[in-house]
């Protein structure tokens, strides 16, 4: 598209070339006169080699601008002051195009000025037309509209220029952003998909353990075990969907409830009761109603706390517990040392933590702590309640 442009151009400008050159040669071989006077004065034949050299430089003057210009302005001063100032109509047209273009398409005003201020002095000096100061003062009067407009025209392509860049910057900006969103979307993704699978996938082999060490002498609880088993994959396959669902909303899942938050705890508490923990829930009665992204980061801080307790502490004990001093919502989980899991190593991909951070960073909060005790592991976290609590109150703890 711009090479068909500047092709357009181009051959605009060759056409205004050669219509110049013919409407001189056209004014010369008529024998057209302006007040009694020749307005191609001089010989004919070195005006009709004169009159190409002054029109066809205009094929240049985008391309090359300034030399254009100053080719033709001293080519028109060299003939006047040679051949003498005339009247023609050819010429006029072309002067006044040529300080029009030398302005408009160079940087270099000052020059392209004052070589037309030389050209039309020495001209009308030559011109026998020319009476008087009034003559003189109307010639350069035209030029100096003409650079004017050139002038004008020069600016408003800066502007555009300018523009354009501007929105090319834009552009890329914009880029930057959809890219930034779309990478901070796939890892928020990510730490769902980590959150949900870890958690079942910890679930699901320590019980699947437990089901094979009661088999077959106590077939009740290898039942209950698989119960759980059940129970932990739909959990898991529901919030799949309902994460889905976040990704569609157009499919309108008239199961909208959030992945997570603190009414869910007791539920999750109970999940992991069933896996061999022993937890303890501390809280008040009651606890303020958070955003759902803070509901969310505060529920995913618990399941991760104790997806980890149950895959590499088995059977220990875990207190949980929660309160609203200081304008924050504390939350801290402490597990005793309990009984290695077979092959638990191999379930940790380390991004449990990592997750935790992010979703606590996203909603004010921060971990922490997370570390190793003398007799067993600390996860806390620290989530801010006024910039995350909605006006509703939560139902107060049974």
């Amino acid at each position: 598209m711009k090479k068909l442009l500047r092709r357009t151009v181009a051959a605009r400008d060759v056409l205004l070339a050669l219509a110049l050159c013919a409407a001189g040669e056209f004014e010369l071989a008529s024998g057209a006169t302006y007040g009694g006077h020749p307005v191609w004065p001089g010989s004919t034949l070195a005006n009709a080699l004169v009159i190409p050299v002054l029109t066809l430089p205009m094929v240049a003057r985008r391309r090359r601008p300034l030399a254009s210009v100053l080719f033709t302005l001293a080519a028109i001063t060299v003939s006047a002051a040679v051949l003498g100032g005339g009247e023609a109509t050819t010429e006029f047209l072309l002067l006044i195009a040529t300080v029009f273009s030398g302005a408009a398409y160079t940087d270099n005003p000052v020059v392209v000025a004052v070589a037309a201020l030389v050209t039309g002095v020495v001209h009308g000096l030559r011109d026998p037309a020319v009476h008087g100061v009034g003559d003189g003062v109307w010639t350069l009067g035209m030029l100096a509209i003409a650079f004017l407009l050139g002038r004008a025209l020069h600016g408003r392509q800066r502007r555009i220029s300018s523009l354009q860049l501007e929105a090319v910057e834009r552009e890329k900006a914009h880029l930057g952003q959809v890219a930034a969103a779309t990478a901070a979307e796939r890892a928020a993704i990510a730490r769902e998909l980590h959150d949900i699978v870890a958690h079942a996938v910890s679930v699901v082999v320590i019980q699947s353990q437990a089901g094979a060490r009661a088999l077959p002498e106590r077939p009740d609880l290898a039942a209950r075990t698989l119960a759980t088993i059940e129970e932990t994959g739909r959990t898991a396959l529901n919030d799949l969907r309902r994460l889905l669902t976040v990704l569609s909303p157009a499919d309108g899942d008239p199961d909208s409830r959030p992945l997570g938050s603190l009414d869910q705890l007791d539920e999750l508490v109970r999940t992991f009761q069933t896996s061999g923990l022993r937890i303890e829930l501390e809280r008040p009665a009651q606890l303020p109603r958070l955003a759902p992204a803070a509901e969310l980061a505060a529920y995913r801080v618990v399941q991760e706390a104790l997806t980890n307790a149950a895959r590499y502490a088995r059977g220990s004990t875990v207190t949980v517990s929660m309160s609203t001093g200081s304008g924050a919502l504390e939350i801290s989980i402490v597990n005793t040392v309990g009984e290695q899991v077979e092959h638990a190593e191999e379930l940790g991909t380390g991004r449990g933590l990592i997750g935790m951070r992010h979703r606590l960073e996203l909603v004010g909060g921060q971990l922490t702590h997370a570390e190793p005790l003398d007799d067993g592991y600390r996860v806390a976290a620290s989530i801010p309640i006024g910039e995350n609590e909605l006006s509703r109150e939560r139902e107060p703890v049974a």
